[in-house]
């Protein structure tokens, strides 16, 4: 059966492509129209908008989702409007992540007027990450939707989160400057000196990630290396450098897997995940 519990369903990193994803279907669940799963995963595969049909024929049979993690793909403009179905079906959903995808400024639009069309009054903002897409000058994108659309990209960490907008916006999109092509990280979305910049000390490791209470998830993108602790003196008198436990995506540990400290942005997240979060 699926590698999952009764309310994850999680087919990540498992290099799917459409074709794959084109066989799974016969093993998914799609069989019942009310599915109990909360988090559905299918980030760091390699499937284009044609796959995502098949996981969006999973998500909208689970009308408690709300956390969908798409990050790392090949999905473009043309997946838009499955995803935009999502938001009308599925209007309790809190986050989902799509970076490192091929959207464009086209395709960016689509999702974040259909997320705020299905968005409920009483409902906290999405969070919708999309950076590390194809969206040229995204400083310029952002500004014209935010002249049209309830959007917000974040500027206040303390004040914006998964929980709520400090401009009372519907829709969040964190780190959207970072598009791809970009060759520094944003000065706005850097590591903050203080509490922001560490892990709390109650989060759990879970896999690649983290997961961090929600009252505690801002300030720092999971995934984002910070330099190592001080170097401290062991009995002999000597220094040691140790791999901070909290080193989310394994980047020291698997010089192989495939991550560039330089760009990895992202990370997992849902009631207790980090959202900002998230490889998400």
């Amino acid at each position: 059966g699926p590698p999952s519990s009764s309310f994850r369903l999680n087919y990540s990193r498992r290099r799917f492509t459409d074709d794959d994803l084109t066989r799974l279907r016969h093993e998914l669940p799609l069989k019942q129209d009310n599915l109990s799963y909360e988090e559905v995963d299918f980030s760091q595969n390699e499937f284009s908008s044609q796959g995502l049909r098949v996981v969006m024929e999973v998500c909208l049979r689970c009308p408690k989702l709300k956390v969908l993690k798409l990050y790392r793909n090949y999905i473009d403009d043309s997946g838009a409007e499955g995803l935009a179905e999502l938001f009308s079906s599925c209007p309790n959903i809190e986050e989902v992540h799509l970076s490192h995808n091929r959207f464009t400024a086209a395709g960016v639009e689509t999702l974040v007027a259909a997320a705020e069309l299905a968005r409920p009054e009483n409902m906290s903002p999405l969070w919708l990450r999309l950076e590390q897409n194809d969206v040229a000058d995204p400083d310029a994108v952002y500004a014209d939707m935010q002249t049209r659309l309830s959007v917000c990209n974040r500027p206040d960490e303390r004040y914006c989160s998964v929980r709520g907008c400090c401009k009372k916006m519907q829709v969040h999109l964190p780190f959207f400057s970072w598009q791809r092509g970009t060759r520094q990280q944003p000065e706005n979305n850097k590591p903050t000196a203080g509490p922001a910049a560490h892990v709390p000390n109650n989060a759990k490791v879970v896999g690649p990630s983290f997961r961090v209470p929600r009252a505690e998830a801002n300030g720092v993108p999971a995934g984002l290396r910070l330099p190592p602790p001080p170097p401290k003196a062991n009995g002999s008198g000597t220094t040691t450098h140790g791999t901070p436990a909290w080193d989310a995506m394994g980047i020291g540990r698997h010089k192989n897997s495939g991550y560039n400290s330089g760009t990895d942005m992202h990370a997992a997240n849902k009631n207790g995940t980090a959202a900002a979060t998230g490889y998400p």
